[in-house]
């Protein structure tokens, strides 16, 4: 009877890796409140969970429990003890455990969910399945990139889906995808990313087929990969991808590259064909890093940012604002350099030691929430000790994946060699912008794959007398099994928390106050970037009410959920600056809550002193409280920091022509 449920359960952990393989790339959600990451991460969390547990009694009924003798998972777990307790320390624990809202990938949850990924592989992968995975991985590859092309002549499936027309145009003006393709992954440089992990392991199933169709097949998918690669317009994909490929060839050797001379010859051909045909764009934007002074593309994703509609200046070039956004971690890394400020939380410890020179350029009043720099976002984020353990584990995944290379099995040889080039380039790629969710998951999936090819006696083996008890063995499995349904419960309760936020923000009513309270209530944990969002829709509400009863009530619930919001976030600026507004809608209906409106507008001003919007903000207050000589001062001093900050200057003249009134 445990045989046959055993092997219920490995098909249902087989079928789980296939799905993240597969789907993850792919998935996207108009429902969410962001269309790409964040459904990708509630389904690795779904998938993650149900494969650990279903693992772990699969451990019960076979009476023993098989632990991977790896040395990157265990230097990966160090690297996880390491943000554990960086989140302890964290400047905002919610955020570093849940990850920042929209991303979610990087947060505590994540790691442990890629880490669950990585250990139970290792148990589960044989042989044949890991070729069978790399086949998934390839395959949802191909899928990603046919997805996107079409995008690039103007007629994109996601519009199809977005407005029922196929067209290219659902999209907002500097995400144009006829320019820089981003299919199912959100972000031009985020599909680029995740296409440099792919292209070496598409050009090794070319290498190893032995039929020629078979290699031909593989070539002309590995052309494909490389043309979606070619219309992202990344430069930081594209330099990964010619790292990973110089890496393989290199890796090759002269012998293998002699063998395989007329299919690497005919590949190459077809890149640089590729590149002539498409590759305007990309060689244009190549051209803007050396003269600066060319128009470059936005580097957020879609739905993260709002360009300010009045400026019409010739955007900053991206790599200047880059360098400056590394001034900026860097600072924070300086400030706390043990452990960081706490994972995910850059969005606010950037502004605490934000560069003025931000302020100079066409982003100046961007949101950043990463540090556009994987590594420097690890140093900022978890400090020394974390960035040096996943530094570690990056530097054993290589010695291991060198030693397979030069192993007698030919086949493990080369795709330990392609997986290896793969990781090369992927970090290459991110060492200029920061990792998602499906590069990771790749990632991850890729190198278990290859350690799979080492033999099984890499596994120690621990067997546990209790569990040969009938009695014991059921009652355990049943406890493992009711602990897993609760934790995908909670992953569900997440998921379905984020849909009603997504509804509540889009309704311009009083109704979106009960889903706003239904969310609060579905979340796992007390949520306060649901309770700010929650007291702000309240305080907006209560303000224009008619009714004095209800404008009472809610102005008590304004205040009692902003101060929820506030206790347990206190450094957040994103919740401080919600509340602040909160305040003072509120502050209208009753003036005892006006002096904490000011409070909090001063305190943005200690969160992000040398950003002019936050000056705005208090200006709005003081000015909003009659405090006008105040509020000259506090736009004083935004307009230092941004002489050519129109709003500021408007309200300053506002309150000058008020005056002489």
């Amino acid at each position: 009877m445990s045989d046959k449920i055993s092997k219920i359960i490995d098909q249902v952990i087989w079928f789980s890796y296939l799905a993240l393989a597969v789907i993850t790339p792919l998935l996207f959600s108009t429902k969410n409140s962001e269309l790409f990451e964040v459904p990708k991460m509630i389904f690795v969390y779904m998938a993650a969970t149900l494969i650990l547990f279903a693992t772990l009694i699969k451990f019960v009924l076979d009476g023993k429990i098989l632990i991977p003798k790896s040395l990157p998972l265990a230097v990966f777990l160090i690297f996880l003890i390491f943000q554990t307790i960086s989140t302890l320390t964290s400047i905002d624990k919610f955020t570093s455990i849940f990850g920042y809202p929209s991303r979610l990938n990087g947060g505590l949850l994540s790691q442990f969910a890629y880490f669950a990924i990585l250990a139970t592989a290792l148990v589960n992968l044989n042989l044949e399945k890991t070729r069978q995975l790399l086949l998934a991985i390839v395959t949802s590859a191909v899928a990603v990139s046919l997805w996107g092309i079409p995008a690039h002549f103007g007629r994109d499936p996601s519009c199809l889906i977005l407005s029922g027309r196929l067209t290219s145009s659902c999209w907002q003006k500097d995400f144009d995808p006829t320019l820089r393709i981003f299919s199912t992954l959100g972000q031009p440089n985020w599909l680029a990313s995740y296409l440099v992990l792919i292209l070496p392991i598409a050009l090794a199933f070319s290498l190893i087929s032995i039929r020629s169709m078979i290699k031909n097949f593989f070539a002309t998918i590995t052309l494909v990969l490389f043309t979606g690669l070619i219309m992202t317009t990344s430069r930081a994909g594209f330099l990964g991808t010619a790292i990973a490929l110089g890496s393989i060839l290199l890796l090759l050797g002269f012998k293998t590259i002699k063998q395989n001379l007329r299919l690497l010859t005919i590949v190459l051909l077809g890149f640089i064909l590729i590149i002539v045909i498409f590759g305007t764009n990309l060689f244009s934007r190549f051209g803007e890093t050396l003269t600066k002074d060319q128009k470059t593309i936005n580097q957020s994703s879609p739905t993260s940012e709002i360009r300010d509609p009045k400026s019409d200046s010739t955007p900053t070039e991206s790599g200047q604002i880059r360098l400056i956004v590394w001034q900026g971690a860097l600072a924070v890394f300086k400030h706390w350099p043990i452990l960081g400020s706490g994972p995910e939380t850059f969005a606010y410890s950037y502004y605490l030691f934000r560069p003025t020179s931000h302020n100079q350029t066409t982003e100046w009043n961007f949101f950043y929430n990463k540090a556009h720099n994987e590594f420097l976002n690890y140093l900022a984020n978890i400090g020394v000790l974390g960035t040096a353990a996943y530094l570690a584990f990056l530097l054993f995944v290589f010695w291991q994946l060198l030693k397979i290379s030069k192993g007698k099995l030919g086949k493990a040889s080369v795709f330990a060699k392609a997986t290896l080039s793969a990781i090369v380039g992927y970090q290459t790629t991110i060492f200029f912008g920061f990792s998602t969710v499906a590069g990771q998951v790749v990632m991850f999936l890729l190198i278990a794959s290859a350690l799979a090819f080492i033999n099984k006696k890499n596994l120690k083996e621990i067997k546990v007398s209790l569990l040969k008890k009938t009695a014991f063995k059921i009652a355990t499995a049943l406890v493992l099994a009711v602990f897993g349904l609760y934790l995908i419960f909670g992953v569900l309760r997440i998921y379905f928390a984020d849909l009603l936020i997504s509804r509540a923000k889009a309704l311009d009513s009083a109704q979106s106050l009960t889903i706003y309270s239904n969310t609060v209530s579905i979340f796992p944990v007390s949520n306060p970037f649901y309770l700010a969002d929650f007291a702000f829709e309240s305080a907006i509400y209560g303000a224009s009410s008619d009714s004095p009863e209800i404008a009472k009530e809610l102005t008590i619930q304004t205040n009692t959920l902003a101060k929820k919001a506030l206790l347990q976030s206190p450094n957040n600026l994103i919740i401080a600056r919600r509340a602040a507004n909160a305040y003072l809608l509120i502050s209208a209906f009753d003036e005892k809550y006006a002096p904490k409106a000011l409070e909090l507008g001063q305190k943005l001003t200690e969160l992000a002193p040398t950003d002019p919007q936050v000056y705005l903000t208090l200006a709005k207050i003081q000015a909003g409280l009659y405090q006008n000589e105040d509020a000259k001062r506090t736009l004083a001093t935004a307009l230092s920091l941004k002489p050519d900050y129109q709003e500021a200057r408007e309200l300053l003249d506002q309150i000058q022509r008020k005056e002489i009134q």
